[in-house]
């Protein structure tokens, strides 16, 4: 579908601001199981309809293995290659296309040999990155205890897994792989278990010895049917179902990493509950802060993993991290040192940047943690088959002080579910700096900025995986997507990541023409677009406009029309506004002006008077008579009238 022209003067400028370390950004401190401390987000307000996932396949990249590539060729060197600051699009299309990541590519390794020169504010922010090198949150930044109502608890036991799965490697070639929360259990029937290799189900919370929470809504999902039955119908379509176990409590983790009988406790307990639902694997998601767990952690998640495996080898072992954890030496998590251990890592590429500046959760490219940056880091210290890039369902809203792009926030995020982001109806605009769609809306005088991830952005996700040769890619979370039949055609790599949008919202009538008013005897008043009068207040009606003239071709026409309104508006002090509205005036146009001074009265002076003496006559010239026309003054006063904006 084409889209209109993006209007002249849209500009979307300025660079994401960079996210700050582990131990800053998530807070984390000891309180209730689901909880990840200040920057905790409610899941609650995602909604949870239920559809289906795939993976990407699609630009090609010859016949070069992963284990033959370079991890600093083009698109990995991206994420050392600042973008300079985005400036007017003038009339251009932002459009993506499926070749655009070869472009890139290309063009970055170029700028990675010659050099590129970027803003000071790129540097500041690509600085900052490279020495904190923290996620902002992962999993735990969108859980809250969820209530798992209407769930019955289990009639039957699942399944034995099939021999297929039961036989085969702990990965395939290429993952689909998918978190399946337990609030969204009961929609579970609609989830396309057949596009998926992997689903994970989440969770059930591990204590601070090991054990595992046998209590709350994530272990009642556990004892449910519907867990059953999606246990059944998933291994009936292909995939396995692996057991999610989080911990977000940071004091927790303390003491999980430095217990050394915690390890077995959990080992145990893990195989208990994943041979009891005929499961095939577990999945670890413990998010912390710091480096202090560091060396604890991958001891924990090193014996985890021998006991999984030994118990049966087709079982698989992921384990969840950060986005910049590949490359944040004293974070959380040591992925070189698990990579050896684990069959693969679930890589949150979501949340990546400060949620105070509006901005899009996974950025493709940009400032600041992208995907690209964070697959780049990964390479590095792990096999590309063993990497997984998670994506996210959902975005977040911001309420701003306007609609356009570097926009300043006015308060907190709200996350929203794509489904719900769809449903809302708002313009699609692009972001041709982080290849990400974004919009804006007003509800009243509020404004308000939404990022998130469509099938277009999805679909360049998909095809960063494969050029890549990744593991395979990932969702947060089934459910979110609301049964969107593009969104799974994009991941699957059927659908063209190619968009024809807009770059902002479309500009109020007038705007990039001039425009001029003659009012109150004065000519040439400047008069400045504006989108719509404002709500609220009052307006009243202080005279009409003596001329009026546009360069703009579709309001011409008001040149030679009816006189038009001139206004004060309580909500908008210290200027005149003039609102041209159909049926009335034969277009639509808002304008604003500051009201000139009255203009003083014009006074001709008289010539000087020349008396001349004549010479002395005889002749005697009678007067002449004097005529004094009195001319009557004329006043003319515009009408007054006053109304109140709904």
């Amino acid at each position: 579908m084409m889209l209109p022209e993006p209007p002249d003067d849209v500009t979307t400028g300025g660079v994401r601001p960079d996210e700050p370390s582990d131990a800053e950004s998530k807070g984390l401190t000891p309180e209730a199981e689901h909880t990840s401390g200040a920057e905790q987000t409610s899941e609650a307000e995602l909604t949870s309809e239920v559809e289906q996932t795939g993976t990407g396949s699609g630009l090609e990249s010859g016949d070069l293995d992963a284990t033959d590539r370079d991890v600093s060729d083009p698109i990995a060197d991206q994420a050392d290659v600042e973008d300079g600051e985005r400036g007017p699009w003038s009339g251009r299309r932002a459009r993506v296309s499926l070749v655009v990541l070869a472009v890139v590519a290309v063009l970055a390794l170029v700028a990675a040999v010659i050099g590129v020169s970027s803003s000071p504010s790129t540097d500041a922010a690509t600085a900052a990155h490279r020495s904190s090198g923290g996620h902002r949150t992962g999993n735990s930044g969108q859980v809250v205890d969820h209530p798992s109502t209407a769930l019955a608890a289990a009639t039957s036991a699942p399944l034995p897994t099939p021999p297929s799965l039961a036989g085969s490697a702990p990965l395939r070639s290429h993952e689909v792989f998918g978190y399946a929360p337990y609030w969204t259990l009961p929609q579970s029937k609609d989830f396309d278990v057949k596009s998926l290799t992997t689903l994970a189900y989440f969770s059930i919370g591990v204590n601070a010895d090991g054990s595992l929470n046998q209590s709350g809504p994530g272990w009642n999902g556990y004892q449910s049917q519907d867990l059953v039955d999606l246990v059944n119908r998933a291994h009936a379509g292909g995939a396995r179902v692996v057991l999610a176990v989080n911990c977000f409590n940071q004091g927790a983790l303390d003491k999980l990493t430095s217990d050394p009988s915690a390890p077995a406790r959990l080992s145990a307990a893990l195989i208990s509950a994943v041979q009891a639902k005929s499961m095939d694997g577990v999945n670890l998601d413990f998010e912390g802060a710091g480096s202090r767990d560091r060396v604890g952690l991958t001891a924990l998640v090193t014996q985890v993993s021998a006991a999984i495996h030994a118990t049966k080898p087709h079982w698989q072992v992921s384990v969840a991290t950060y986005a910049s954890s590949a490359t944040d030496t004293a974070g959380f998590y040591d992925v070189a040192a698990m990579a050896p251990v684990v069959d693969a890592f679930f890589v949150m590429a979501y949340d990546m940047n400060s949620k105070s500046v509006p901005g899009p959760t996974s950025p493709l490219f940009g400032g600041g943690t992208t995907d690209a940056s964070a697959m780049a880091g990964f390479l590095k210290v792990a096999p590309a088959s063993k990497i997984i890039l998670g994506l996210p369902y959902y975005g977040y809203d911001w309420p701003t002080t306007d609609g356009k792009l570097p926009a300043t926030a006015t308060g907190s995020s709200s996350p929203l579910s794509y489904s719900a982001i769809k449903a809302a109806g708002h313009p699609a605009y692009w972001d041709p700096v982080t290849n990400t769609p974004w919009t804006s809306y007003k509800v009243g005088d509020q404004w308000h900025v939404l990022f998130y991830d469509d099938p277009t952005s999805m679909a360049l996700k998909a095809q960063l995986a494969d050029y890549f040769h990744l593991g395979g890619v990932g969702i947060w979370a089934l459910g979110m997507d609301g049964n969107d039949p593009a969104m799974l055609a994009a991941l699957l790599g059927h659908a063209p990541a190619a968009k024809d949008a807009l770059t902002g919202p479309p500009p109020p009538p007038g705007t990039g023409y001039l425009t001029f008013a003659t009012y109150t005897g004065v000519s040439s008043i400047p008069l400045t677009p504006i989108g719509a009068l404002p709500s609220g207040g009052t307006t009243t009606q202080v005279g009409v406009l003596d001329g009026f003239g546009t360069t703009d071709p579709a309001l011409a026409c008001l040149q030679t029309g009816a006189p038009l309104p001139v206004l004060a508006v309580s909500t908008l002090p210290g200027v005149l506004v003039i609102n041209a509205a159909t049926p009335g005036q034969c277009a639509t146009a808002t304008f604003t002006f500051v009201a000139p001074p009255p203009v003083a009265p014009t006074t001709t002076p008289q010539p000087p008077t020349t008396t001349t003496t004549p010479p002395p006559t005889t002749t005697t010239v009678p007067h002449p008579t004097t005529t004094t026309t009195t001319i009557p003054a004329t006043t003319t006063t515009s009408p007054v009238t006053s109304t109140t904006v709904p």
